[in-house]
């Protein structure tokens, strides 16, 4: 392959990024992303709807060189990392990352976890590694995320399996060649449906998963001299004809590569929903806050979003599952007004999915494209994320409130306290506190680790 490819130039600028070309900023986002991710990945290791994938993935002990968090089975790289990137896929609260990338995180910190341990790696070649892949997600996002996603596909394994691809190559030490190889090989693995938004199935779970072991694979295919075909990307039949039905934009690809990196640009959650969901829950809580009144009163609840968050969030409308649940803005909105709370517990209890109290407030929800007001097409073009909610009461009071974007985006950041109470809370329903805390402390020094071996420890149970 030749760097006239879209493949050859990504290998070609993953291939000669060093450590010594992030700043501490860089540096400083990849330790943020990593603490989020193994916090979410510790409390999801025991939830009901992923033992499946823990049960079925632990049968394939494989060459036992990587290990399974919170559990310390030794499976071959790509299935521990499968494991594990299911654990950290488990309850909506996984980051996301920047330019329509999906949940980066989920991919890319078990593929760096799996591997790295597996290969002795220092922290400095995983934070290059985690750089890497986090850029590639989301340079191929910006190019494909919303064509493809307007044609019901996922986003998560579509991009993934080249994230991760990128990650593993590089700590693999990929040639270029190979690179561009790694990535041609992960383009037929790309896939995923967004059924799951509509109808439930928790299946999406391992959508993150499916990614991290088929681009583990395609890198270490492409070390053994496996071949695929150059034009991936921007070919006939490549990704982004097939996803993007002709409109994907591929010259976003390389454009200001690393200008800023993605990685510093992710999207972090304290609410257990998929994304779409949290500006609105922002704006409830502020008017929830400010002009307290009884759920019992409202007649309608009127939100605007981006036209693909209404289709996304503002379909389901009964829960009989977990993600079903999760994927509705109506039932969120439901518990928040009734049980006064949007915390995990809100959505596992199977009790509360057929609550007529819940299900009354969630009926009264209008989503609707904010686009289409005259007075906010122009707004919603530069702030895709804009969201408008207007509560109507029964006495006739509108109460009403909106936002540019969630918090924990980059224009609005979480601070580092926040990301920590979480943390906190997450690891240490899992594990004791102190260990919580040493690992804490391990991950904002991991730029000075040999390897990861003190840290994989401190992941079990005991």
């Amino acid at each position: 392959m030749t760097d006239t490819t879209i493949a050859g130039q990504l290998a070609k600028w993953v291939v000669g990024l060093r450590y010594e070309d992030l700043s501490p900023e860089v540096v400083y986002h990849a330790k943020r992303a990593m603490l989020d991710t193994l916090g979410v990945q510790l409390r999801g290791a025991t939830l009901e709807w992923v033992q499946p994938v823990y049960r079925y993935i632990r049968t394939m002990s494989g060459n036992g060189q990587a290990t399974v968090s919170y559990y310390g089975d030794r499976l071959s790289a790509p299935y521990a990392a499968y494991v594990n990137s299911a654990f950290s896929y488990s309850c909506e609260l996984q980051h996301h990352g920047t330019w329509g990338s999906a949940h980066t995180g989920v991919n890319i910190v078990p593929t760096v976890q799996a591997l790295g341990e597996q290969l002795g790696s220092s922290g400095r070649d995983i934070i290059t590694a985690m750089a890497a892949g986090y850029e590639v997600q989301g340079r191929v996002g910006i190019s494909v995320f919303q064509q493809a996603f307007e044609r019901n596909f996922h986003p998560q394994p579509l991009l993934g399996v080249f994230s991760c691809a990128a990650a593993a190559g590089k700590l693999l030490g990929l040639s270029e060649a190979q690179q561009a190889h790694a990535f041609a090989i992960a383009g037929s693995h790309a896939s995923g449906i967004l059924e799951y938004d509509q109808a439930g199935g928790e299946v999406k779970r391992i959508h993150g998963a499916i990614a991290v072991r088929s681009g583990i694979q395609s890198a270490f295919l492409a070390k053994e001299g496996f071949t695929g075909p150059p034009t991936v990307f921007e070919g006939k039949r490549g990704i982004f004809n097939s996803f993007g039905g002709g409109e994907a934009h591929p010259e976003l690809v390389m454009k200001d590569i690393g200008l800023p990196f993605c990685i510093t640009r992710c999207r972090y959650r304290i609410y257990p929903t998929i994304g779409s969901c949290h500006n609105t829950l922002d704006i409830v809580n502020d008017i929830i806050k400010t002009q307290p009144f009884n759920y019992r009163d409202v007649e309608s609840i009127n939100v605007g979003l981006r036209e693909l968050s209404v289709l996304h969030v503002g379909t389901a409308r009964r829960p009989h599952d977990v993600i079903s649940a999760q994927a509705s803005l109506a039932y969120s909105l439901g518990v928040r007004m009734v049980k006064g709370s949007n915390e995990l517990d809100m959505y596992i209890d199977p009790k509360l999915w057929s609550d007529p109290e819940v299900l009354a407030v969630a009926d009264k929800l209008h989503s609707y494209p904010l686009h289409t007001l005259p007075a906010y097409t122009e707004l919603v073009k530069a702030n895709p994320h804009m969201t408008r909610v207007e509560i109507k009461l029964k006495d006739g009071r509108v109460l009403s409130g909106e936002q540019k974007d969630a918090r924990g985006a980059p224009s609005l950041p979480f601070t580092d306290d926040i990301l920590e109470t979480k943390f906190r809370s997450l690891a240490g329903a899992m594990i004791p506190m102190q260990r919580a805390e040493q690992i804490m402390a391990m991950v904002a020094q991991l730029e000075t680790l040999p390897s990861l071996e003190k840290l994989v420890p401190l992941l079990q149970k005991q």
